[in-house]
């Protein structure tokens, strides 16, 4: 079943594109959206700690990082793309 989740991490982690390069290579990202520094939306059939390892095995375990799944009981100011993949789990097509 899709899941929504939140990934937030910190520098060490890495860049932005190092973090892009590792989520493209993790086969449990269906698929991610970025649009604020150091968090990226995702969508996924696996659970959190799944994900965590599947990074971690790709990005080592440097820094500091969290999977986080969305579960609807939240507000904020994201665009209108990121909210459309976390409620419905998958880009919307334009």
């Amino acid at each position: 079943m899709r899941k929504s989740y939140l990934f937030v991490y910190n520098d060490t982690v890495g860049t932005l594109e190092e973090v892009r390069t590792v989520l493209d290579k993790m086969s449990y990202v269906y698929t991610w959206r970025y649009d604020m520094p150091n968090v990226f939306y995702i969508v996924s059939d696996y659970s959190a700690d799944q994900l965590a390892k599947q990074f971690e095995g790709f990005a080592g375990t440097e820094g500091r990082f969290i999977f986080l799944e969305y579960t609807g009981n939240s507000q904020g100011r994201l665009t209108g793309e990121s909210w459309f993949l976390l409620n419905n789990k998958y880009h919307e097509e334009k």
